[in-house]
């Protein structure tokens, strides 16, 4: 069965749009793990006041002084949710709390209404609210690693680095899969605008990859074998500056087989490829 997912993934091909997501979801839908009854969940909890500031919680019985992970998803700046599919991303919480991990999966507020740099502002938000309430559930404040899927990774980029988003960034890991990292150009797609602005004139001051310096934070870049160039390519770019940032070379994960949602879908079924290295990188930067 595996293996006729993994055709069809392959035979979708390196692109992506709305019609891809679904038949993706299709895909990996009968291969969700059903919900541990070992797993605590709390839904909805708020980090802050407004409506989209509100993240799940998953933690192991009886947790006491976990690492904490945060998982913040995608959406393209103007849609996603936290549970805009049945079992999608609560699949992320479950398998990661059985890893042993404190997993929060966060919403965050959306374009037009709320541009840049809401979603990094909201990326700290949600980070503070964890170092301040961690420990009654079960995570260790001082253990603490943010995880985004394509919007989401340039939200947390956003945070790490934009100089507009000044304070201290408590971290100790970051994995970034597959976003985007800088918007240039006069012709860039509508829900990027409706995030980032109309003016060209500010796109690199607003791109996150302009401001990646050298810094304590762990990362790792992930880029799925099908994702379309347009989303793939900015990936290497940030690998490359924080490779000349940090003197060394980047930490890069090319997950094969799988395509630009599927990396994350597949966590928590039996393709559990992306799962296991990711947990592996987590594990040993919060040790």
């Amino acid at each position: 069965m595996l293996e006729t997912l993994k055709r069809r993934i392959a035979e979708l091909g390196p692109h992506f749009d709305p019609a891809i997501l679904q038949q993706t979801l299709a895909l990996y839908r009968p291969f969700l793990s059903r919900p541990s009854e070992h797993v605590t969940v709390q839904l909805d909890v708020p980090y802050a006041p407004q409506e989209r500031q509100r993240l799940d919680l998953y933690a192991p019985a009886k947790a006491a002084g976990l690492p904490v992970m945060i998982y913040v998803p995608g959406g393209g700046f103007i849609g996603g949710d936290k549970r805009s599919e049945d079992g999608f991303y609560a699949n992320i919480g479950h398998d990661f709390a059985r890893r042993g991990f404190l997993v929060l999966v966060m919403n965050y507020r959306l374009a037009p209404l709320h541009p840049w740099p809401a979603g990094g502002e909201d990326v700290g938000y949600a980070v503070a609210w964890v170092r301040e309430h961690a420990a009654a559930h079960g995570g260790d404040p001082d253990r603490i690693a943010l995880f985004g899927q394509s919007v989401g990774a340039t939200h947390v980029l956003t945070w790490l680095f934009d100089p507009a988003l000044e304070g201290a960034k408590p971290v100790s890991a970051a994995i970034l899969s597959s976003g985007t990292y800088r918007v240039a150009g006069d012709r860039i797609a509508p829900n990027a605008v409706a995030y980032f602005g109309s003016d060209p004139s500010l796109y690199e001051a607003r791109s996150p990859i302009t401001h990646v310096q050298r810094a304590n934070v762990s990362v790792l870049l992930t880029v799925s074998e099908f994702d379309p160039p347009f989303l793939a390519s900015p990936t290497f770019d940030l690998a490359a500056k924080l490779t000349n940032a940090n003197g060394r070379a980047a930490q890069l994960a090319w997950l094969a087989g799988h395509n630009h949602v599927s990396n994350v879908l597949s966590i928590g079924t039996a393709d559990d490829s992306v799962a296991n290295v990711l947990a592996y990188f987590l594990k040993e930067k919060l040790s």
